[in-house]
C-alpha cells in the first residue's frame, strides 16, 4: 500500500496534476484508510478476520489494476484506486490486528502488537524506498503489478494458513 501511496503524488506531477489536485487524491485514499474502519471492525467479528483479509486482498487487487492502468496526471480512476488502496489496507490492518491479539495471551498482547506495527512499520518503510527506485527504471504501472503480485501471496497465505480464530470470531455475538 505505502509504495503506490508514496509514489502517486510523483506519477501525479508527471501528468502535470496541480499540487491541490494531488492533495485531494492523497486526502480521498486517507479517507479510504479510515472511514469505514468501524464497519470493518464489525465484519471482522462476524464473519472472521480471514474473511475480511480476502476481502482486503480482494479491494487492494482492484486498487492495483485502477492505480496501475491509469493515465499520468489526475484521473477519476486513480482517485478510485487511491481510495481502495485505503480500504483495502484498512481490511487487512484491522482483521490482521485481530488475529495476532487473539493468537497470544491477554499480558501479552501489547508487546505481540507493537512488535507487529515496527514490522508493518519497517516493510512499509522498504516498500516506500523501493518504490521509487521501481518507477524511476520500469514505471508506476509496474509498480503496481508488483503490488499485486505481493497482495496475491497475502491472500494465499491467508488461504493457506487460515486463523485458528475464525470460528471463534464468526460465532461471537455482536452487542
Amino acid at each position: 500500500m505505502i509504495s503506490i501511496m508514496v509514489m502517486t503524488p510523483v506519477h501525479m506531477a508527471h501528468g502535470g496534476a496541480q499540487i491541490e489536485v494531488i492533495g485531494f487524491v492523497i486526502s480521498m485514499h486517507i479517507i479510504g484508510m479510515y472511514a469505514l474502519s468501524p464497519v470493518v471492525g464489525y465484519l471482522t467479528d462476524r464473519i472472521g478476520s480471514g474473511r475480511v483479509i480476502m476481502l482486503g486482498v480482494a479491494i487492494l487487487l482492484a486498487a492495483c489494476a485502477f492505480a496501475g492502468l491509469s493515465a499520468t496526471g489526475f484521473s477519476i480512476n486513480l482517485t478510485a484506486g487511491l481510495v481502495l488502496l485505503g480500504l483495502g489496507w484498512s481490511c487487512t490492518m484491522v482483521a490482521g490486528s485481530a488475529q495476532v491479539s487473539a493468537a497470544v495471551p491477554v499480558g501479552e498482547r501489547a508487546s505481540a502488537q507493537g512488535a507487529s506495527d515496527v514490522v508493518m512499520g519497517l516493510a512499509g518503510a522498504s516498500g516506500g524506498a523501493l518504490a521509487g527506485v521501481i518507477v524511476a527504471v520500469l514505471g508506476f504501472g509496474y509498480l503496481a503489478a508488483l503490488a499485486a503480485g505481493v497482495t496475491l501471496l497475502l491472500g494465499a497465505y491467508t488461504l493457506r494458513h487460515p486463523s485458528h480464530t475464525e470460528n471463534q470470531a464468526a460465532s461471537l455475538p455482536i452487542k
